[in-house]
């Protein structure tokens, strides 16, 4: 049996009267202090034991040193004769080798034995989870990842976790330098490069962190005072729920930004929109304002394509266009040009391209509807030119036939001279075209429209409406001389410009049949100017006498002496039926009255011979 005497113990004292039988306690002494060493490393491996292992390893170091105690007590009862412990171990062995006390089992307690007072092994130092640093059992909630994952939240926690103070502005100044950069939140997301630099900064922080968290751990010896913030399981926690922050901000920041852009986008469209009801359909003078408000429809669908706003520009570029083109032909292809123009962006240039043959068409078309002819040949001609394969250009011939028949028909109808103008030009329109289909046509129209301007005429002189029927038969007799009409038309020309001289003079349309002439009647021209005389009556028609070399201009009121024949007098006989007559002169196609009684009623019933002459002003 062996007595243990407790590390920490005081030294019993001895009863009175024993000293001489005390035994040298400088053995004791030094066995009492190799037992302390040793309780004090098994307190110390415990207490790291307890650190490595969580609080269940420490309830078991606890339960093994108050086992270690009941064991010292047990002990030290037994020197006094209260218990009596027996060990086989050969520890047991060495620690009575140690006190220096040696007992014999069958003898009993010794009477002048030393008691020993009971002792208690020191209690295991307190485990503070949260200590910064430690020896090599490194605290875990200072681990490298936990540092790490708690500074890629962009708030700086793995240097708060890890008290690092001044480190932890660092950090927070990154994140508010890119707030400052994205408030506030704009049309336009912040550059690429501002959110690629962030994250390299983030993973800057938390390899810092993870380097600095690894440094401490492996400093044993370092300062103890330094703490974590949160204890192991609560770090792990904050940083993995603190992980998805910087995505869920990115995320939020780009759904706002995108709707920020949408609302900045629908108000260009609008305005835009705006405009184009401000001008109306008036291409010409507000080019500008169209050509800006189609920049804008292009400018969104090309540059944000993946937007609410960008699904209505299609529409709103076909509203423009149509505006713009508007229900005139030629104001439709003023628009197609302008958009088919080289370098115009988006759609419209591709399709404004392809509708110029049908615009050209459709505006030569309508020009020579409303005769303006020389315009409708040249975008004719043009189409017929540039797009020669292109089915407007197929249907020109057609459609020119169509509108020549619509000319004639109201040339000849019961409007009469509803298109005397059109119905005098369309040859020559037709007979310009370098197109033998095209040209082809006027053949046709020499054929009718003689007929059709001499009706105008002579129901024109039947409404005595003489100018208009001079007008039309002008037309006539200029344009289609070897028209069989021709010689009639010319007759009641005469007539409707002598009536016009003098509307009261009785003029009467002159009969396409006119009789036998019966008489002569013999004009001399005393006139330097060659001379015209006009005469309606029975017959109808025109003098004509070249002018008189050795004449002169004579005073008023003076009159040659017309003897008749004459070798040196120029003059023009005609026969006519005899009857009375109404006269007049005509100068450059125009009928004048006589110098002193207009238009003169003659009457000849015989050979006559007149004279005229001039007389200066």
């Amino acid at each position: 049996m062996s007595t243990e005497t407790a590390p920490d113990a005081a030294p019993a004292e001895e009863p009175s009267g024993a000293a001489s039988e005390r035994p040298d306690t400088t053995g004791e002494t030094v066995s009492e202090l190799m037992s302390d060493a040793a309780a004090r490393a098994a307190a110390w491996a415990a207490t790291a034991r307890a650190a490595a292992t969580g609080a269940e390893t420490t309830r078991t170091a606890a339960t093994g040193s108050e086992a270690v105690g009941s064991a010292q007590t047990t002990s030290s009862a037994g020197s006094d004769g209260t218990t009596d412990r027996t060990s086989d171990d050969p520890s047991d062995a060495a620690s009575d080798a140690g006190t220096g006390t040696v007992a014999d089992p069958a003898s009993g307690p010794t009477p002048d034995a030393t008691p020993t007072a009971p002792s208690e092994t020191p209690p295991a130092a307190p485990t503070d989870p949260v200590r910064d640093e430690t020896p090599a059992a490194v605290h875990p909630a200072a681990r490298p990842l936990t540092a790490a994952l708690l500074n890629l939240s962009g708030l700086g926690l793995g240097y708060l976790h890890l008290r690092a103070w001044v480190r932890l502005p660092v950090a927070l100044a990154a994140t508010a330098g890119l707030v400052w950069v994205a408030l506030p939140i704009g049309r336009e997301p912040i550059a690429v490069w501002w959110a690629v630099g962030y994250l390299g900064a983030l993973a800057l922080f938390a390899l810092d962190a993870a380097f600095l968290a690894r440094r401490r751990a492996r400093r044993p010896d370092g300062p103890s005072g330094r703490r974590t913030v949160w204890s192991p399981r609560a770090a792990g926690r904050v940083a993995w729920a603190t992980l998805a922050v910087v995505p869920l901000l990115g995320a939020g920041y780009a759904v706002t930004q995108h709707e920020v852009l949408e609302q900045h986008l629908a108000y260009d469209l609008d305005q835009a929109g705006a405009s184009l009801e401000s001008v109306g359909t008036a291409f010409g003078p507000f080019k500008k304002t169209y050509d800006d408000a189609y920049a804008t429809y292009v400018g969104v669908a090309e540059d944000h394509p993946a937007t609410r706003a960008a699904d209505r520009v299609p529409g709103l570029v076909d509203d423009l266009y149509t505006q713009a083109k508007t229900d005139d032909p030629c104001t439709g292809l003023v628009v197609v040009r302008h958009f088919a123009e080289p370098g115009t962006p988006g759609p419209l240039q591709g399709v404004a391209e392809g509708e110029i043959p049908g615009a050209l068409h459709d505006c030569g078309m309508r020009s020579a509807e409303t005769g303006n002819l020389d315009m409708s040949r040249t975008y004719l001609t043009e189409l017929l030119a540039d797009h020669p394969a292109s089915d407007p250009a197929s249907a020109v011939p057609g459609d020119l036939e169509e509108w020549r028949d619509g000319v004639l028909k109201d040339l000849g109808g019961a409007k009469g001279c509803a298109d005397t103008d059109a119905a005098t030009a369309s040859t020559g329109f037709l007979a310009k075209f370098d197109s033998g289909a095209v040209s082809a046509l006027a053949d046709e129209a020499r054929e009718r429209v003689p007929a059709g301007l001499l009706k105008c005429g002579v129901e024109q002189f039947e409404r005595r409406k003489y100018l208009g029927a001079v007008q039309a038969l002008d037309g006539l007799v200029e344009s289609y001389p070897r028209a069989k009409e021709a010689d009639y038309a010319e007759r009641v020309r005469i007539a409707a410009g002598i009536a016009l001289v003098d509307p009261k003079a009785g003029v009467r349309l002159p009969v396409r049949d006119e009789p036998e002439g019966t008489l002569t009647l013999t004009v001399y021209n005393y006139s330097p100017d060659p001379f015209q005389m006009v005469y309606t009556g029975p017959a109808t028609g025109v003098v004509e006498i070249d002018e008189c070399d050795d004449c002169s201009y004579l005073a008023k009121g003076e009159e040659p002496v017309c003897s008749g024949y004459s070798l040196t007098v120029p003059s023009t006989t005609v026969t006519l039926p005899a009857g009375d007559y109404l006269t007049a002169t005509r100068r450059q196609s125009t009928v004048v009255g006589w110098e002193d009684v207009g238009v003169d009623n003659e009457s000849f019933t015989a050979d006559t011979v007149l004279c005229t002459w001039s007389s200066r002003f």
